[in-house]
């Protein structure tokens, strides 16, 4: 098959990916800076959309295909290590009550180790399929058309349609498992290989409907007892029939753009360090004594904080690349060398 060529349509909807988890973890901020209905409608309309951030992610990589390299595997944990260690120190800094004794120790075990650790889950489930992807592509070969579409709604019933209509989960992760990606990454595949076409306009508005929808249905959650049930999730099935949509309407856009291919370059930075620069930003807004009013000033405050946040991982991600970028690569032609030499 042959490899589809990057370009920068899907690299712009990564980077809009990461605005999209930046915000859902800044989201918790939302109740104290807008009050009464608007923060009702601002909160719907937050975790209606923000949750496909990371299956659109996961999309895109699926239909550009992954292959392992234990050069590229190297490189992405050390600069994973550094931006933990960053985390951690930062942490320390601002908020050292927080970080004593044996939780210290926890966090640097942890920032020294992220892949295995599971410090940040998607991470992990990322490396994970890197080490999986030549399996899963020669798996995926040796099934038929028709096959490959009944496994693929085999999964989608399980992981994804049955959560959503029956709220128990056969895999209780919420969508935030190994499973679920590769059920999002084998999706992204056989788009390219079978789906690679154009949708109706119409999809758009199908689109603006399922928002609505997810919006409602947060806000208004089903409650029987002590369940409370929404579509908001990562496996909801309306969640993924939006990251579907919205990653073929970018399919369709022509755009080139170094300037955005290099920042989508850096996005794991965004992983590692957003909810702490978000924390401290806000906290310390807060804390200044910031009164927004309650009203839409205070959700383009909150907007505006993501923005920066976002802007500056993708800046620190360069600046890491700049000087630390060089000696990832060596070590991890150095690795190569090592495995290759006692693998048979």
């Amino acid at each position: 098959m042959v490899k589809a060529v990057r370009n920068s349509n899907h690299e712009l909807l990564r980077i809009i990916a990461m605005f999209m988890i930046v915000f859902i973890h800044a989201n918790r901020f939302l109740f104290y800076l807008v009050n009464g209905k608007t923060a009702f409608v601002l909160n719907g309309m937050v975790n209606g959309i923000c949750n496909i951030g990371v299956t659109c992610f996961m999309l895109i990589s699926g239909y550009y295909g992954m292959k392992f390299d234990i050069r590229k595997f190297v490189r992405m944990e050390c600069m994973m290590i550094t931006y933990s260690l960053a985390e951690t120190a930062l942490l320390y800094a601002v908020m050292p009550e927080q970080l004593q004794g044996a939780a210290l120790l926890e966090q640097i075990v942890k920032s020294m180790l992220p892949f295995i650790t599971r410090k940040y889950w998607f991470y992990s489930c990322y490396v994970c399929l890197l080490f999986l992807s030549d399996h899963i592509q020669k798996f995926i070969d040796a099934l038929k058309q028709k096959e490959f579409e009944r496994l693929l709604f085999v999964l989608f019933t399980l992981l994804s349609v049955l959560p959503t209509l029956f709220y128990f989960e056969i895999v209780p992760d919420n969508g935030k498992g190994l499973l679920h990606m590769i059920m999002i990454y084998m999706t992204g595949r056989y788009i390219r290989m079978y789906r690679d076409v154009k949708l109706p306009r119409k999809a758009g508005i199908l689109f603006v409907f399922l928002w609505i929808i997810n919006g409602i249905s947060h806000e208004i959650p089903i409650k029987i007892g002590q369940i409370s049930h929404h579509l908001c999730k990562d496996n909801s099935i309306t969640n993924l029939m939006m990251a579907v949509i919205l990653f073929y309407l970018f399919k369709e856009l022509h755009i080139r753009s170094r300037f955005i291919n290099k920042a989508a370059a850096n996005v794991f930075a965004v992983f590692a360090l957003n909810d702490v620069l978000v924390t401290v930003v806000m906290e310390r807004l807060l804390d200044s004594g910031f009164k927004s009013g309650g009203g839409v000033t205070g959700f383009v405050v909150l907007a505006g904080t993501v923005t920066a946040v976002l802007l500056l991982c993708l800046v620190i991600g360069a600046v890491r690349e700049l000087i630390l970028g060089r000696t990832d690569r060596w070590l991890g032609e150095k690795a190569e060398h090592v495995v290759t030499s006692i693998m048979p």
